[in-house]
């Protein structure tokens, strides 16, 4: 028996299109174009130092030592195929382990490579992630990202990406017909026609309206203020409302809905930027020993009252009126129920509690109110631990204070009663508060498992304003751990059912969130095209906040693409709504962003001044390491100004904050050398520079300063008289930009960025 040899390599699996009806049409010409096939293309893969493994039918099985040996093989051998009349091939190639047996080959990457050959187009070359990887850095390779299939019989993540450089075709998704697990959406491969159709068409396809919408206004309180806290009731009502009717009614959330809390907006306005057909409206004034409760429904369109009601609801009876209004209201809109509204009999001293809480915690501006609030709702709990919303509401208080563990003790507390009661809705609903946590703190597998096992009950009651919260969930997930296609896939969905809906609030957010995709995905043309379309339902509706923070995201696009100038306009609009709402944290973070654009636009006086302002609010926030990077964006500032001692002082005051830090602080190291060296004070320059080599040894530096980093390191040495240390790191800033500039999409988009001045003089250097 011969020995076995485990190796790494290229493999290339190829496949002849439509060889099985030549076949049945002319068994003799099948059988010539194989002897063919075989005459012409092995000295093809020989004189590439290839490895001819075995024929497998129509299919040949070929190995190489090195990727670029298989791509430039695979090359030649679609040139020679277009000069055979039949042999139109589909070519895989894959980069992985194998076991040489016997003039065999055997593997789980074997298989890889088996799987990915059908999503070539004919006369294409399809390629994995691994193979991608190693021509990313290559001038001559164009490839596009093709998707992350579930490959059957593969157990690893593998991308698909097709080489569109070299004349060969792009893959087209809808004619591919790869084996893949069972499981895998039938959608999947509509998924990137969906995308280039854009869904900016979708949004103009007419809805199924046969959801009806509704936004249930805040409740009036017609008597004194310290009856005031009977509003939260009106929260109550939109949970309850909305879990009631699942798949048939849209109930705008508590959060919209208190957005319009004192509004004078007429009827018909306010349906409109809530994107409902219905509004309801209550009012509850105290009579005797109880409430006088008043509630009417209106349709937007007509003004017509579907319902006009009254009642007198006892003082301890409050929780009565959450299941009276909810009862009235899916009369009113003539939905029929299936079954009955669930009811729960709750403490009234418990539920009064309960609601006092509530109140006093949402108008807190301090901790003392907050740990009021808290003891409050802990005495409701106590009194009857069947209120299941005490527990949730006690738990989001801890999340909103940081107290995790406490948090998660309520969380697992209110599944637990949940899961007594039978309580679907609560049980979904406590599992995605304890997602939400656990992502807080990075626990990215036990977020991801709560998620799914709030996501099943939701989509088992059919609960679709629950699924699409649970969906928008686990995609931040997966964008936040660089899972791209997995939070694409959670987005369009979230977006069917919010479109399903005719819900424009979560379609212009859904919308804004597949921009974001696309500018992580360096699609900025397309990402631009997105966020232009939140933004025009934003002023639609009116959603002044959410629409400048769509402005700044805006202008992050512009600003990775290198054109400056529209980045500035879109940070200045961005500012003017942050300034008008006080949203100093949102104004904050675009201050920033407007000084790093116009530090790249040269106008050196402006940036200082908002990288000024923005360490105003920092110090503020007293968050240490945003005051780090104001200190340094002001140094950048003062150096482009040739303030060289001004730069320096700002530098060091950064460096000292990130002196625990080592990756932060690769940054400012190079700055603060490269600034010494300006100033003449090569000694000092050399100590950071040798404090620089040694972190840098043991740390990659962010990817934000990487281009920058580099470049400064390179111009320091270059002063130094060092010019073969300094290549080194004038290397790894030109492959960075290129690399970055590969992963582009949009040749127009490319070309900008790499005109941007500083890699302009990064590629001029490299090229001398």
């Amino acid at each position: 028996m011969s020995e076995s040899t485990r190796k790494l390599a290229a493999i290339v699996f190829t496949d002849i299109v439509g060889f099985t009806r030549l076949t049945a049409n002319d068994q003799q010409k099948a059988s010539d174009l194989l002897d063919l096939q075989r005459a012409e293309l092995k000295p093809l893969v020989d004189d590439n130092g290839g490895k001819w493994v075995k024929e497998m039918g129509d299919g040949l099985i070929l190995t190489f030592d090195t990727i670029t040996s298989a791509v430039q093989c695979c090359l030649s051998i679609q040139e020679k195929a277009k000069e055979i009349e039949d042999l139109s091939l589909r070519i895989g190639i894959h980069l992985g382990e194998i076991l040489e047996r016997e003039g065999d080959i055997i593997g789980d990457d074997v298989n890889i490579a088996s799987r990915i050959e059908p999503f070539s187009a004919p006369g294409g070359i399809a390629i994995s992630n691994k193979v991608n990887d190693a021509l990313v850095r290559e001038k001559e390779y164009e490839t596009k990202y093709l998707g992350k299939p579930k490959l059957k019989g593969v157990g690893q993540e593998v991308k698909v990406y097709c080489i569109t450089s070299h004349g060969l075709p792009e893959t087209k998704m809808s004619q591919v017909s790869a084996k893949l697990e069972k499981g895998t959406p039938k959608w999947y491969f509509a998924l990137p026609a969906l995308l280039v159709i854009g869904i900016a068409a979708y949004l103009f396809i007419p809805s199924a309206r046969s959801v009806v919408s509704v936004a249930i206004m805040y409740m009036e309180i017609r008597g004194d203020e310290a009856d005031e806290y009977l509003q939260a009731i009106t929260e109550d009502l939109i949970f309850d409302l909305a879990s009631a009717v699942p798949g048939r009614l849209k109930v705008s959330e508590a959060a919209t809905v208190r957005k319009y809390k004192e509004t004078d907006l007429e009827v018909a306005e306010l349906a409109k930027r809530m994107g409902v057909q219905y509004i309801f409206k209550s009012s509850l004034q105290p009579s005797g020993d109880g409430y006088n409760l008043r509630c009417r429904l209106v349709e937007a369109s007509t003004g017509i009252d579907k319902l006009l009601n009254k009642w007198f609801i006892e003082s301890k009876n409050l929780q009565s009126i959450v299941s009276v209004l909810a009862e009235n209201i899916i009369a009113g809109l003539d939905i029929t129920l299936e079954g009955e509204l669930r009811k729960v009999e709750y403490d009234p001293e418990a539920y009064e509690l309960y609601l006092k809480a509530k109140d006093i915690y949402a108008k807190s501006d301090d901790q003392e109110k907050d740990m009021i609030a808290i003891d409050m709702m802990k005495d409701a709990i106590v009194i009857d631990d069947k209120l299941i919303a005490a527990h949730l509401k006690l738990g989001q208080m801890y999340y909103d204070n940081a107290e995790y563990k406490e948090a998660e003790k309520l969380y697992m507390r209110s599944l637990k009663k949940s899961k007594q009661l039978e309580d679907n809705t609560n049980i979904a609903e406590s599992l995605r508060k304890q997602g939400q946590l656990f992502r807080k703190q990075r626990q990215f597998d036990l977020a991801l498992e709560k998620f799914n096992e709030s996501l099943s009950i939701s989509t088992v009651m059919n609960d679709k304003n629950s699924m699409a919260k649970i969906m928008n969930s686990i995609a931040i997930l997966y964008y936040k751990t660089e899972r791209l296609e997995d939070a694409l896939e959670y987005w369009l969905q979230a977006f069917n059912i919010a479109k399903e809906f005719d819900d424009k609030l979560k379609i212009s957010k859904y919308v804004n969130n597949i921009g974001i995709w696309y500018w992580k995905d360096a699609d900025y043309s397309r990402a631009i095209e997105y966020y232009e379309q939140s933004l025009a339902i934003k002023e639609e509706l009116g959603d002044t906040r959410n629409y400048g923070k769509t402005l700044n995201n805006l202008g992050e696009v512009y600003y990775d693409m290198g054109d400056f100038a529209n980045a500035i306009g879109q940070f200045d609009k961005s500012i003017d709504i942050k300034e008008k709402l006080n949203d100093n944290a949102g104004l904050n973070a675009t201050l920033l962003n407007l000084g790093q654009a116009q530090l790249y636009n040269t106008d050196f006086d402006s940036a200082l001044v908002n990288f000024k302002r923005s360490l105003k609010i920092s110090n503020m926030f007293k968050v240490s390491y945003q005051i780090a990077y104001r200190h340094e964006g002001i140094g950048t500032a003062y150096f482009n100004l040739a303030n060289y001692d001004s730069a320096a002082y700002y530098f060091e005051k950064a460096d000292n904050i990130y002196l625990g830090d080592p990756i932060n602080r690769l940054s400012t190291l190079s700055w603060l050398a490269i600034t010494y060296m300006k100033k003449g004070q090569k000694r000092e320059a050399r100590d950071h520079i040798n404090i620089f080599d040694e972190l840098i040894e043991k740390n990659d530096p962010k990817s934000d300063d990487i281009i920058s980093l580099y470049w400064n390191m390179y111009q320091v040495y270059r002063s130094l008289g060092d010019p073969k240390s300094g290549k080194n790191y004038l290397e790894n800033s030109y492959l960075e930009i290129r690399s970055r500039s590969k992963n582009i999409k949009n040749k127009e988009d490319r070309n900008k960025y790499l005109s941007v001045k500083l890699h302009q003089d990064i590629i001029d250097a490299w090229n001398m």
